[in-house]
């Protein structure tokens, strides 16, 4: 699987446009019990598939009460795990049977739908045979895991040749086995500097020199392809009964996919709370993901770390949680697994996986069709500073999360008139577009929060949004500062100042705003001359500026 795709805020600078809204035949009702199967297998192993015995392996699913199992065409290594034709040197050299093929039959035996895994980015086999094909870094070395050390982590351009065989390759899947679906695996912007990347770039009166530049261009490529993909993919379907699923993994769904919605048929979040996604990454990026009209499918892990970590097991609760969260943000449930290369799943394994899965099986019926109920609609940072878990969304979502309020997370271009009351959390800067959008959603009776940076204009030097009721003076001369509620706001603090730790801004009321609390400064910031004891100086006791104010239905 892989890491994130890590953009600030490329969607709304460069022009892109957005999907157009989606038609009946594009969305998919998906199952509620999935498990993702790796089979990531190396060239040097025989005897693969040898102990795979179908009945077995659909029995087993079946007990886990397993109604989904993703299986592989091709794995990162570059291996085929069927009977190919088009392709039968890429077949794994130890392969013994017609393996995808008999895992999908066995399984729709027993009603199991069996979407189908191939890699795209990573595939050492095709890097090997084609290095002119790898991308290539700005510095001209090729992208990716070195010569001399372990691991297929080397992405391949999409603006070469590849592009090709990717298309022979799925059509030779359609030709070869009954396809349920396909799960295309690392998909990342092809932000590549080989010569045909750069030519194209000149062409289009791009600078290959310029980051932002490639970035956009990788961008473009990347949308382009899975453009082409899901009409070749959809080509094939042959009634809207027997209709192919699509979706493109990057390891997380954010608002740089939205140009390319109607590309999907539904999400999968890839989210391992101990693969380094860490466990706010999955409620962020599905409160997002759910507001873009598709099926959502959670996807975690039960490994006690991350990918490939073979005989080992996660801790009962831990895989509970994490499946009752996916029901509790409305998605439907995913586990991670990597069978053995003998093909014979692990049965501890499996009486783990039914252990959760039989119970969430009993809430299916209070979980099938429903909506959520939502009033409050939090700006995702990730749009303006990038990152998947970007700390101010983190923050706010914590605090909501701790104190029962249901929220949707949200990009610039949300339909606003859905909540109540919009929050604008430190990063989340004003243009003139969105302080049009903004100010008559305020018109309009919505409320607004807005903190630190967030409302001012993308230079940071002044506020953009009137209905925030305040000036920009200064960065906080001290910090850490402190801070103290007056009357209307103190109801459930605890009384006297408390601490802010990060540096925040000066601001001066305008006129009809009211104050709800004040900054308290300390008597002098810590530095080599003056310090005071282990950590920071305390408060000098005396307000001086506002902390918090309200103006009408907005508070900042």
């Amino acid at each position: 699987m892989t890491s994130a795709l890590s953009t600030a805020g490329l969607f709304t600078a460069s022009g892109f446009t957005f999907a157009e809204p989606f038609t009946s035949q594009d969305k998919f009702d998906l199952r509620f019990r999935q498990v993702h199967l790796d089979f990531h297998t190396s060239q040097h192993l025989a005897d693969v598939g040898a102990q795979f015995d179908p009945e077995q392996f659909a029995a087993t699913l079946d007990q886990a009460r397993v109604n989904s199992v993703t299986c592989f065409a091709r794995c990162h290594h570059g291996y085929l795990y069927y009977d190919t034709k088009a392709h039968p040197e890429r077949r794994h050299p130890g392969l013994q049977r017609n393996l995808l093929k008999e895992q999908i039959e066995a399984c729709h035996k027993r009603k199991i739908r069996v979407p189908i895994y191939t890699t795209v980015g990573w595939d050492q086999f095709t890097a090997d045979a084609e290095p002119g094909w790898r991308q290539v870094l700005d510095n001209g070395m090729l992208q990716g895991t070195p010569p001399n050390e372990p691991g297929f982590y080397r992405l391949q351009c999409l603006n070469s040749p590849y592009r090709d065989f990717l298309k022979a390759h799925v059509k030779d899947i359609f030709d070869s086995v009954p396809v349920d679906g396909l799960f295309f695996d690392i998909i990342k912007p092809n932000e590549c500097s080989c010569p045909r990347c750069r030519r194209a770039m000149v062409q289009q009166g791009l600078d290959p020199a310029n980051a932002k530049h490639r970035q956009k261009y990788g961008f473009d490529v990347m949308y382009e392809w899975m453009r082409e993909m899901s009409a070749f993919v959809r080509s094939f379907n042959k009634s809207e009964d027997n209709k192919a699923s699509i979706f493109y993994n990057g390891g997380h769904i954010g608002p740089d996919i939205r140009p390319v919605t109607n590309t999907f048929s539904h999400w999968e979040f890839e989210s391992l709370p101990s693969g380094g996604w860490g466990y706010l990454h999955f409620p962020i990026a599905q409160r997002y993901g759910r507001t873009l009209g598709l099926d959502c499918l959670g996807m975690t892990g039960k490994f006690h770390t991350s990918w490939g970590d073979f005989h080992s097991l996660k801790n009962p609760a831990a895989l509970q949680f994490e499946c009752f969260n996916m029901l509790a943000n409305n998605a439907k449930c995913s586990i991670g697994d990597q069978l053995h290369p003998t093909g014979k799943l692990d049965a501890a394994t499996y009486e783990l996986i039914g252990s959760v899965y039989r119970e969430v099986e009993k809430k299916e019926p209070w979980c099938a069709g429903a909506k959520p109920l939502v009033d409050i609609g939090l700006f995702t940072a990730e749009e303006f500073i990038g990152g998947r878990v970007p700390p101010p969304t983190a923050g706010a979502l914590r605090m909501l999360q701790e104190s029962g309020h249901q929220c949707d997370i949200i990009d610039t271009e949300a339909d606003l008139s859905r909540y109540k009351v919009l929050i604008l959390p430190d990063e989340i800067t004003v243009n003139a577009e969105l302080e049009k959008k903004l100010s008559e959603y305020v018109s309009k009776g919505g409320a607004l929060i807005a903190s630190h940076r967030a409302g001012m204009n993308p230079t940071k030097d002044a506020f953009a949004l009137p209905a925030l009721g305040v000036k920009f003076k200064a960065e906080a001369p001290f910090s850490p500062d402190y801070i103290k509620a007056r009357p209307a706001l103190a109801q459930g603090l605890p009384t006297g100042e408390l601490v802010i730790y990060l540096r925040g801004h000066e601001v001066e009321p305008v006129a009809g705003s009211e104050v709800l609390a004040d900054v308290y400064p300390s008597y002098f910031n810590r530095t080599a001359d003056h310090y005071f004891s282990h950590r920071q100086t305390p408060s000098a006791g005396k307000p001086a500026y506002p902390g918090a104010v309200k103006n009408g239905r907005c508070i900042y």
